[in-house]
């Protein structure tokens, strides 16, 4: 599992931020994103393929933002990984949305791989009980991989073991307790989870 702390980015899908519009320009934000909007994912949210993530009673649905997470290396290749960023679904960017994207089991990480090449045209397809609901590749993308992490690093150093998380489509599907979630991507380990309802006490 991994050593370090998990970023993920917001807004780096360049259809979601077109949908946006002139909303990005009114309070709060004042303008369109100058920088990658970065979150964190802690620890807690971390959790293995084939797990059973619990929604807690307050959540009734998550979007489920799949994507790939590369993890920085001290030493030789940098690795990737499938990752699932779930979290409740929210309209504002404008302050952390811990509450929404900080629960436990809410970033299930694949198997890690060597760093494939062609990142950007990679397929990503996600499916809900067995049925396909969604597929992008990062060719949607604002800030590529490779310029994600450049500008990232202008303002942060990433540390051995960190994952960087590359962006999420705006359209994300959502699923609900009792669904299972698969995402699959060439070159990748397939990585699936199911959700289940938090019990009462």
């Amino acid at each position: 599992m991994i050593s370090g702390t998990a970023y993920g980015v917001a807004l780096n899908d360049r259809e979601q931020l077109a949908g946006l519009g002139e909303a990005l320009n009114a309070p709060p934000y004042g303008k369109p994103p100058v920088a990658p909007i970065l979150y964190v994912k802690p620890r807690n949210c971390f959790a293995a393929a084939g797990s059973a993530v619990t929604l807690p009673a307050d959540v009734a649905e998550v979007a489920v933002g799949a994507t790939i997470a590369i993890e920085r290396s001290a030493a030789g290749p940098q690795l990737a990984r499938l990752a699932i960023d779930l979290f409740a679904p929210h309209a504002s960017f404008y302050r952390p949305a811990i509450a929404e994207r900080c629960r436990d089991g809410f970033l299930p990480l694949g198997a890690a791989t060597a760093m494939p090449e062609g990142l950007d045209a990679i397929e990503i397809v996600t499916t809900i009980n067995g049925s396909e609901c969604h597929r992008w590749s990062f060719a949607r993308l604002i800030r590529s991989p490779d310029m994600l992490a450049r500008d990232v690093a202008d303002f942060m150093t990433l540390a051995p073991g960190d994952i960087l998380l590359c962006g999420i489509a705006g359209d994300a599907p959502v699923a609900r307790a009792g669904d299972t979630i698969a995402i699959t991507a060439t070159g990748f380990a397939p990585l699936s989870v199911t959700l289940a309802a938090e019990q009462a006490r």
